[in-house]
């Protein structure tokens, strides 16, 4: 019987489709638009991107239950700070709008300082985001010029939006 499954198992693995979240893939979101976005905060006012006039746009979609975005959190915190001087706007969406109980003890203590969003993955959906964090930089146009699928480091996210014209 083993060896019957030893000479079937790779068949059975070369008759598998690739996965859709393969490290070639390209990003989901690249050249998708969010001018319509529109999103309500963690105390339920209405962000709409239309309204931020900055030349870029950077969106980090993550997860309250996401050890990889709780270790990022300090260096979003940093990003937050230095938005200005980069010339961009920053929204954090969470795409687990379900859990604001947890999630606004930590805005009201301070420990989260920049504007939490709420997506109940509709947006997120919308865009393909696979997994989180998955950080966007958006044009002037609100077009995704560069997706990356995990925090990549406050350098690289400069260095984007710094290409952003």
């Amino acid at each position: 019987m083993r060896i019957i499954l030893w000479m079937i198992l790779p068949l059975m693995l070369l008759a598998m489709p690739a996965g859709s979240a393969a490290k070639s893939d390209p990003p989901p979101a690249l050249g998708r638009s969010m001018a319509n976005a529109q999103l309500f905060d963690i105390r339920g006012a209405r962000l709409d991107i239309r309204d931020v006039k900055t030349r870029a746009v950077v969106v980090v979609f993550w997860a309250f239950w996401c050890d990889t975005w709780k270790k990022a959190l300090p260096a979003i915190q940093e990003l937050n700070e230095e938005k200005a001087d980069l010339g961009c706007e920053l929204w954090t969406v969470s795409i687990d709008g379900q859990r604001t109980g947890e999630i606004r003890p930590l805005v009201d203590a301070g420990r989260i300082r920049f504007p939490v969003l709420l997506d109940d993955e509709t947006l997120s959906k919308a865009l393909g985001i696979r997994r989180v964090p998955t950080v966007l930089i958006l044009d002037r146009k609100r077009k995704v010029v560069r997706a990356f699928e995990a925090y990549p480091g406050n350098d690289a996210i400069e260095q984007a939006v710094h290409t952003v014209k």
